[in-house]
């Protein structure tokens, strides 16, 4: 499993998640960043074009419903 650090709590990795507004992007949570402006982002790999990775903040993303 991969480390992250403490300031990555909102999502796992592995956790399916999706955009909540604006453009649309399901995923899989494979990595985190962070930035100046973004203390918590999750790079997400898509669900329907393997391969495909954007990188959103935590406040952009919401889990999937199972």
């Amino acid at each position: 499993m991969p480390i992250y650090p403490d300031t990555h709590t909102t999502f796992r990795h592995g956790d399916y998640v999706q955009k909540h507004s604006g453009s649309s992007w399901r995923g899989k949570v494979v990595g985190w960043y962070t930035t100046t402006l973004t203390h918590e982002g999750y790079a997400v790999e898509s669900i329907c074009e393997p391969g495909s990775v954007q990188i959103y903040p935590a406040a952009a993303l919401v889990r999937m419903s199972e």
